[in-house]
């Protein structure tokens, strides 16, 4: 990858002028610059355009007044960009305009490249002040970027996968140990169970994908693992793809997969395959909880206690939609720690995501590897937009082989 190479990502509709000023500049200096409007010849222009930043050692953010504001949107081919120069940890250089304001632009990104982009050094460009800032720019802000190497990636994954526990290699180690932060077990009094402070996070359940989880059929319910080799997809209607599923469908989704993102876009039977790996890992009972058992946790002792934190709706305690509040995806499970936290202080049991519970007690199935034709789901999500859907007495079911970015897990022991 050539040095003095360079990637511009700007919203035409207001930086086009802009862009191609230090498109112009940086090309008399020497230096190699994609902008698509010159560059690109014919092809796929997707595929082309993430080869580019690919190829190219430095990334410069042009940020106007709104111009991330249709970041919001998973489509847009400017939050695209962003995320694949993070994913492949280019150098990131954001340049603001005199109109723009940096961190109501940042608000409108998804979280986890928001916190990513925050941390560069931002270059702000001054109409009168042009030459000086391209000096800047070419001086100081381009520098050569560390980037990982394949040989590093392959290194840190190594490491990764011989933290992973095996029964055949060492003792167990308990999930508090086996479990990336943020997780912890809360006990609940005279219950005989405990469950996790926060739903599951990517970070925790990639440990799973990376154990081979998709691929051994020993953590996995008989009707489980048929779904996985189904690969059941949502398309005109619910069925199967022939695609078996290999990582949850959200994986790869810069607006969810943030490591202290709840992992969403599961399956109940992926869930539960969880719960089954994880209990061979450290010889503790984990399950998913039951109903009941969610529903204690969120209102301890008073079973009339319409939200986890009391009988007043405040829009302001957890993750959702109602009025004023205006969701654009899930946070960290951390974010509302301390503010809509349940009596025995466990988190985001409400908003955020909704969570697949173990039975279906409608039709007595409480056992894993039943054939439930649909499982409970309790706590409101990040999306809904009425306040009855965060009640916590509030519940409905959902078919165990459907998927979405707003249902996720947390899991109890016993």
């Amino acid at each position: 990858m050539e040095r003095k190479s360079v990637f511009i990502s700007y919203r035409r509709s207001s930086s086009r002028y802009l862009a191609r000023a230090i498109y112009q500049n940086l090309r008399q200096h020497g230096w190699d610059v994609f902008l698509d409007v010159d560059t690109i010849d014919s092809g796929d222009f997707d595929r082309i355009i993430l080869n580019e930043i690919r190829t190219r050692a430095h990334f410069i953010l042009l940020i106007s007044s709104n111009s991330l504001q249709r970041c919001r949107e998973p489509n847009d081919w400017v939050l695209q960009e962003i995320a694949e120069a993070v994913r492949l940890n280019r150098n990131i250089v954001p340049i603001v305009e005199a109109d723009a304001d940096f961190e109501r632009e940042l608000s409108y990104l998804p979280e986890a490249l928001r916190d990513v982009v925050s941390k560069k050094n931002m270059l702000p460009l001054m109409d009168f002040y042009f030459n000086e800032a391209m000096d800047k720019l070419r001086n100081r802000f381009l520098k050569t970027p560390y980037t990982r190497t394949q040989n590093m990636l392959d290194e840190e994954l190594a490491e990764r996968q011989q933290q992973i526990v095996t029964l055949d290699e060492v003792a167990i180690s308990k999930s508090v140990s086996i479990l990336p932060p943020p997780f912890a077990w809360v006990e609940i009094p005279d219950k005989g169970y405990s469950i996790a402070k926060y739903p599951i996070t990517n970070a925790q359940y990639r440990l799973f994908v990376e154990a081979g989880g998709y691929e051994t059929e020993r953590w996995w319910t008989e009707q489980g693992w048929r779904a996985r080799e189904d690969g059941w997809y949502l398309g005109d209607n619910w069925k199967p793809s022939g695609q078996p599923w290999v990582q949850p469908r959200c994986w790869d989704n810069v607006i969810f997969n943030g490591n202290e993102q709840p992992v969403v876009c599961i399956s109940w039977y992926e869930a539960e395959a969880f719960c089954i790996w994880l209990s061979e890992m450290t010889g503790e009972n984990i399950k998913l909880p039951t109903k009941n058992q969610w529903e204690y946790a969120a209102q301890g002792e008073d079973s009339r206690r319409i939200y986890p934190w009391g009988d007043m709706w405040d829009c302001a305690l957890c993750n959702n939609s109602v009025f004023p509040c205006q969701s654009t995806g899930t946070t960290k499970v951390t974010q509302y720690e301390g503010l809509g936290d349940s009596p025995f202080g466990v988190v985001d049991m409400v908003g955020n995501v909704s969570e697949w519970c173990k039975d279906f007690s409608y039709r007595k199935h409480n056992e894993p590897d039943s054939n439930a034709t649909e499982r409970h789901v309790k706590g409101g999500h990040w999306r809904l937009m009425h306040t009855e859907h965060f009640e916590c007495k509030k519940e409905r079911t959902v078919r165990p082989h459907y998927f979405i970015n707003y249902i996720g897990f947390r899991i109890c022991r016993s």
